[in-house]
């Protein structure tokens, strides 16, 4: 594994390259989505706002799971500091951005669930994340295995000489898979013919369903039930998609919502030569 890159004098840690990898491909994939589906907030904006809040967020979730035991036993003995400097959890990143999300639409005055149906893009830091974790050798690999395609991490920064589950890798596929799936779906020619916060409820429901099948191979600790925490976070994807799904306006799609295209004119030439009657029920049918 290689837990960091020399390049000339300077070290970059392949986990940090990978994050900016993903802010990178964040920015280009969430600028083009929100064009195709006339969302008004500047992506230089957004993925700022979502990349801090969901910092915040991984950083918080990460410093609870670590301490668990401590914050249920005494919670006046909770070394926040100390596990807050630790590591990320995705879950809370994405719990971090949603909140950041919901508060910039309010903002910029457009649906919250329009805003939100970006939330595919987020599977592709999820993929660079993973796989800063991956090349790390970090910790986040799995439980011993006798498959043919486990490995082992000896130079990683958590090493081991077991052969191990690859989870990182299982996890950057079922994300890349996710995001070209919902991707496709929210082309500018079909999105319109899907209810808004659709594309959230899908990618909540794959993402966490994905994830619970996951950790019954990771070394997470079990915190409550026999369950992992991501898998009880899973489990609230899976109900909030379920929740969303249920409901939806029925019949209401992003048409209904649609703006007209700039490119577009209301009215075209012809219409200057309609009778002042025309023109006032042109002029009323855009009230």
């Amino acid at each position: 594994m290689h837990p960091y890159f020399h390049l000339g004098p300077l070290v970059l840690w392949s986990y940090g390259l990978m994050m900016g990898v993903g802010l990178s491909l964040g920015f280009f994939f969430g600028d083009a989505d929100f064009k195709r589906r006339n969302i008004p907030i500047p992506m230089g904006v957004f993925l700022p706002a979502m990349a801090i809040s969901g910092l915040i967020g991984a950083k918080l979730d990460h410093a609870i799971v670590v301490q668990w035991q401590t914050l249920r036993e005494n919670p006046f003995a909770f070394d926040w500091v100390a596990t807050f400097w630790g590591g990320y959890t995705w879950f809370g990143g994405v719990l971090g951005g949603l909140a950041a999300a919901a508060i910039l639409a309010k903002i910029y005055k457009t649906p919250v669930l329009k805003v939100l149906d970006v939330a595919p893009v987020a599977s592709l830091g999820l993929a660079c994340g993973r796989m800063g974790c991956f090349l790390a050798g970090d910790g986040d690999y799995g439980i011993p295995t006798s498959m043919p395609w486990g490995m082992s991490f000896p130079h990683g920064i958590v090493p081991t000489v077991a052969r191990v589950h690859p989870t990182p890798l299982y996890e950057i596929s079922y994300a890349l898979i996710i995001f070209a799936v919902l991707w496709r779906r929210g082309r500018r020619e079909n999105y319109p013919r899907v209810r808004p916060g659709s594309q959230l409820a899908a990618y909540l429901f794959f993402t966490g369903l994905c994830r619970f099948f996951v950790e019954f191979f990771s070394r997470n600790a079990r915190v409550y039930a026999g369950l992992t925490e991501a898998q009880w976070v899973g489990i609230i994807f899976v109900l909030s998609a379920a929740a969303l799904t249920f409901f939806f306006p029925s019949g209401a799609t992003n048409a209904d919502h649609s703006e007209p295209s700039l490119a577009t004119p209301a009215i075209d030439r012809g219409s200057q030569a309609l009778p002042e009657t025309g023109r006032a029920a042109v002029h009323t049918g855009r009230a």
